[in-house]
Parts: structure tokens; sequence; C-alpha cells
């Protein structure tokens, strides 16, 4: 295959020998800005350059790449990269009956992220016996995790469809028990005052009382998973938060929770819809008091960087376990005696709604830490679609 140059200097370097001390000065500024001017392409490109040496040393970096390594970039000449990232350099370990190969690796400094890697051998012509390993390196982190939300968007609209279906059937045989109660009533007023008919009345009341109770609960459920599109307009966490743990506060009271709440002086609105919020925050507030029925201390922080404004619950409870802590979000599951297991559902369908994340951390015996991210303003180019039902 033929070799494209960007300049005639393969004519010159043909006949070095013949140069006089003039024209190798001006071949050496030559080459210097050929190669300022490959140095300057590859340092456009979006993706990280590597070329290591068969020891590991890195003999070229480009600034992508000295930027995903998370080191100085005059350092990292000459250096090994299996002191730099063993992560990485692991990865370039390529097996000896193949020219090139490419996969996708996770790295964990200087920070987690998920790289693809295009790892090919080379040997310059100019240089025989010596092999080169060239890493094209993609940081595709967030590609990933937009795959992520919207598999799990698709996993949660199913899911709420599913829920939305079974409550709406379980709404039909209460219609129709309701109906065949009031039959009854009728029926046993005929009766008169006997005993026998009094002990009928007040079954059929209870029946009745229970039949509105559960309709009561159909109805809230509809309403709390049924998705309506967030009415987004500018909203003070600060005052969200002040209203949630003020319905909450005889609550609180009764189990023996202290309640902290720590705010920076300056807290930038966000685009939100004020009761899905409010919801969202009040779900993440009762399953923490759940948590803590033998008291404890629940701490609430408001702190704002470039991009997210978080808001920050941390309780004393007893914790999630390990094994459990990854399955919070899954529909129907809890970790408590009682309860529908649908709350945290619900939380993550509204945060990403409103284009936000959710983070949970726990340790057993410990206490519980539940993040919610909502995005600045600035940043909200767009938010995945909330699922339908």
């Amino acid at each position: 295959m033929s070799r494209r140059h960007f300049s005639s200097l393969d004519r010159l370097l043909g006949r070095i020998d013949d140069l006089d001390p003039q024209n190798l000065a001006i071949l050496a500024r030559r080459l210097e800005r050929e190669r300022d001017l490959m140095e300057t392409v590859l340092d456009t490109l979006q993706e990280g350059v590597l070329v290591l040496s068969d020891d590991g040393t890195v003999d070229y970096a480009n600034e992508v790449a000295v930027n995903l390594l998370g080191v100085q970039g005059e350092s990292i000449n000459g250096a090994d990269l299996r002191r730099i990232s063993p992560d990485l350099a692991a990865a370039l370990n390529l097996p000896e009956e193949a020219e090139s190969l490419t996969r996708e690796i996770e790295v964990s400094y200087p920070e987690p992220r998920l790289l693809r890697l295009h790892l090919a051998s080379v040997q310059s012509k100019s240089d025989l016996g010596k092999r080169r390993r060239v890493a094209v390196l993609s940081n595709i982190t967030d590609q990933a995790l937009r795959t992520e939300e919207r598999v799990e968007s698709e996993r949660i609209d199913s899911i709420m469809t599913l829920a939305a279906g079974v409550a709406h059937e379980v709404g039909n045989p209460l219609n129709a028990i309701g109906i065949h109660l009031q039959i009854l009533q009728r029926e046993v007023e005929k009766l008169g005052e006997i005993p026998s008919a009094k002990k009928v009345r007040e079954a059929v009341q209870v029946c009745r009382s229970e039949i509105t109770r559960l309709d009561g609960i159909v109805r809230e459920f509809l309403g709390a998973i049924r998705p309506t599109p967030p009415n987004l307009v500018d909203t003070d966490l600060v005052a969200v938060v002040a209203e949630a743990v003020t319905l909450l506060k005889d609550q609180m009271e009764q189990l023996g929770v202290r309640v902290q709440v720590s705010l920076p002086g300056q807290i930038p609105l966000v685009l939100a819809d004020r009761n899905q919020v409010k919801q969202a925050l009040f779900n993440v507030l009762k399953n923490a008091l759940e948590a803590m029925d033998r008291g404890g201390d629940l701490f609430l922080n408001l702190a704002s960087d470039d991009e997210w404004v978080k808001l920050t619950v941390r309780d004393t409870g007893v914790g999630i376990p390990a094994d459990k802590l990854k399955r919070v979000f899954d529909a129907y599951f809890t970790t408590k005696e009682s309860g529908g297991g649908i709350g945290m559902l619900i939380l993550l369908r509204i945060m990403r709604s409103h284009g936000g994340r959710v983070e949970i951390q726990s340790t057993e015996g410990v206490g519980t830490t539940v993040t919610l991210r909502f995005p600045l303003k600035h940043r909200r180019v767009r938010t995945l679609d909330a699922p339908k039902s």
C-alpha cells in the first residue's frame, strides 16, 4: 500500500549525507515544523492516541490521551504505562498472533470510565526490527450511560404499564362487590331488628368501608404511577425541602428522629415540577424514617457545582444489605415487612423525567445516603422520556 507524505522531506532525507551544515539546519527546522503540524493535527482529534514501545514505555501521547491518563503532558514521554495506568497497560497486551483488536475496557484512574480501545501493532519501514503498539482510545462513558438509562427507562415503562393494568383490573371486581353489598344491605333491612340481621348489617358496613379504603388505595396508586409530563418552571429546592420536612415533622418527633438541614448561601433555581419533586423527596424521607423506627439522625444537604444541584438525604437507620442494594429500584422489591415496593421506582421515574439522577449508598447497620441530582438550567438540552402507561 502506498504511503502519503505531508511534504517532500523524504527526498531530502534520501540525500542527507550530501547536505552541508546550512542545509542541515534548514532541514532540521523543516522537520520541527512537520512535527509540530503532526502534533497539532493529532491534538485536534477527539480520541486519545498512544504510541508504546515493546517494553511498555510511552513514545507519544496526544493531548486527549494525556487527559484520559490524568498526568502531566511533559512527564508522560518515556514513562512506563504500567505505573501510570495499570488497568490500561494490562488491556494493551496485544496477543502475538493478532495484528490489531478492538475492545471496551473499564479504567478506575483518574476516575471510573468506560473506554473503547483500538489497538494495532505497527513497524516503520525506516526502523526495521522495532515494533510499536498504537492505541486509539475513545471515552464512551456518557454514551454507555445514556444507553443504560434508555434501557432502564424502557424497563420502567413496561413495569408501570403492567402495574396500571393490574390496578385497573382490581378496581372492576371492587365495584361489583360494592354493588352486591348494596343489594345485600337492602334485603337485610327487610328483616327488621332481629339479632341475626343486625350482625349482617354490621358485617356489610365493614365490607363497604374496606372496599372504599381499597378503592382509595387503587386510585392513589394509579395517580402515582401514571406519568404526567412535568410542568418545568423555576423551582427553589430550598423551599421544597422545607415543605417536605414540615409534612413529616410530627412523625419525626414521634420516632425521636433529629433533623439537620445544611444549606449553602445560594442555591441556583432548577427547572422542575414542584409537586413531583416534593413527591420524590417525600418518598426518600419516608424510607429514611421507616429505617429509623427507634430514633436517629437525619441529615439533609443542598449543594451545587457547575453541572448539578445535589440534594443529599442521609439517615442513621438500619441500612440496606449489599446483596439487596442493587435491587432497590426493582418493581415490588422491598426490605420492609410491609410496603408495595413501588416508591423507589416512582422516585426514579420522576428524576428521569427531570433529566436528573438518583444515587444510593448504604451500609448495613450504619445508614443510607440518597443523592438526587438536578441538572442546572444551562445543561437541560434533552431529558429522557418518562415511562408511559
